[in-house]
């Protein structure tokens, strides 16, 4: 089982992917937090497999949490998801060490295909991930 970290500002969307991931069957979502800071706080104590961020929240967003939680969890992989044009922010995403990017909007069972994908290639595998 994958443990999964869910950070998401919105919390009916958290929710949705939350019951899409443990129905799968491939994730444990050991976790959950509203912003980065929180995000990057409950990495560090839960060392998950895998982290589910999105880039666009109050306190601390996605793009200043990434290197957060990669310091408080390295071996964590993370699949940054955001409404944000795909190829100029994946770019910014893969390069403060994130390891994949994907647009906002996808079907929930498609998420966690690429959840799954991206939490067991090796580190910065997938890029960019495109419907």
């Amino acid at each position: 089982m994958i443990r999964a970290l869910l950070i998401d500002d919105v919390p009916d969307l958290r929710t949705l992917v939350r019951l899409t991931l443990t129905m799968d069957g491939r994730f444990d979502v050991v976790g959950e937090a509203g912003d980065g800071q929180e995000g990057a706080a409950l990495a560090d104590e839960l060392q998950p497999d895998a982290v589910l961020l999105d880039l666009a929240m109050p306190r601390m967003d996605g793009l200043t949490a990434i290197p957060e939680i990669r310091r408080a969890c390295p071996q964590a992989r993370i699949l940054a998801y955001s409404g944000f044009e795909t190829d100029a922010m994946a770019l910014q995403v893969i390069q403060i060490c994130g390891d994949a990017y994907m647009e906002k909007g996808a079907e929930p069972q498609r998420i966690a295909d690429v959840f799954y994908q991206v939490a067991t290639s090796p580190p910065k595998a997938l890029g960019v991930v495109r419907d």
